[in-house]
């Protein structure tokens, strides 16, 4: 039934009702760069696994509420369990895993960058996997941009130290995490389904791996934690419930292209670079670091001003 809907509305593409899906498109970027901040927040006080895991398990019970159906979870999951669970895996259990981890090695600050490479990844994974959704010279153009200022930064690790090792291993696990987000879009592309219950379950079920995941590897948990913990996990939840549910309303949208909307996730690394050094002091930003964050901010700029 979804699937003949978004069918149906496609001709009702006009650049007007994009700007409008660009704007939600920089929302949940905008949200998703405060979780730089949160994130090292938050691990000050708990280990990777367990910290990602709650945070994903009330995400989805915040997306069931904001639903305004959570007794549609039941049916959603007898008719497609083998997607909720595909997405689930890949999208929050295996990504947010890599990526708590990846986070927990570097400076908030210079994970914001590296996750800019996210877009690359996407455009290419959809280049090969979607027959709609192909690499032209304006993606290629915004994409090098944004691809230099990733690689000016990773060059900028001191790779001679043990720290700068330590830092380059948060790097890959980082990319690592941002090629299971790339594959896990292109699923959603391919499976129009409901985006509200979709992105319920899979967080649920991917909170439910991590955290099962969490008390075998880091132990059980200590429950008395300080306020501070508490503030930034509801404050990750509510973010992680809103932002993927905008993401997987415009992914589910037949005017959409994965490679196209994902160029606006260079405006995290940009907007959670600057947070993450308001907010930690010590993050003192490198000249290598901030000259590759404006770079990766004129890719978008390039991208939307072609597209205008």
């Amino acid at each position: 039934m979804y699937s003949k809907l978004a069918s149906a509305h496609t001709f009702l593409y006009t650049p007007a009702i994009m700007h409008k899906n660009y704007i939600k498109a920089i929302i949940a970027c905008l949200l998703w760069s405060t979780a730089f901040a949160g994130v090292k927040v938050g691990l000050q006080y708990a280990s990777p696994l367990y910290f990602a895991g709650i945070r994903f398990f009330i995400a989805g019970i915040i997306v069931l509420i904001i639903s305004g159906n959570p007794s549609g979870l039941i049916p959603f999951l007898k008719e497609h369990w083998a997607l909720a669970l595909l997405v689930g895996s890949l999208q929050t259990s295996i990504m947010y895993g890599l990526y708590f981890n990846g986070i927990n090695l570097l400076p908030a600050g210079i994970a914001a960058i590296i996750v800019g490479a996210g877009p690359l990844i996407s455009a290419i994974t959809a280049h090969f996997t979607l027959h709609d959704d192909r690499l032209n010279a304006q993606k290629v153009v915004s994409l090098t941009v944004a691809l230099a200022g990733v690689v000016l930064i990773s060059l900028g690790r001191n790779t001679s130290t043990a720290a700068g090792r330590t830092e380059l291993l948060g790097i890959l696990l980082l990319l690592s995490s941002s090629m299971m987000n790339a594959f896990s879009q292109v699923i959603v592309k391919k499976n129009p389904v409901d985006p509200m219950m979709l992105n319920a379950s899979q967080i649920l079920i991917g909170g439910i791996m991590l955290l099962i995941a969490s008390f075998f590897i880091e132990g059980i948990p200590s429950l008395a934690l300080p306020a501070v913990f508490y503030i930034a996990l509801i404050w990750l939840s509510a973010v992680s419930g809103f932002s993927f549910s905008i993401w997987y309303t415009l992914l589910q949208k037949p005017e959409i292209k994965v490679s196209e909307i994902n160029i606006f996730k260079f405006i995290i690394p940009v907007s959670g670079a600057l947070l993450s050094w308001i907010i930690f002091p010590a993050e003192d930003p490198d000249l290598l670091s901030v000259i590759g964050m404006i770079i990766i901010a004129s890719s978008v700029i390039i991208f939307y001003a072609r597209r205008r």
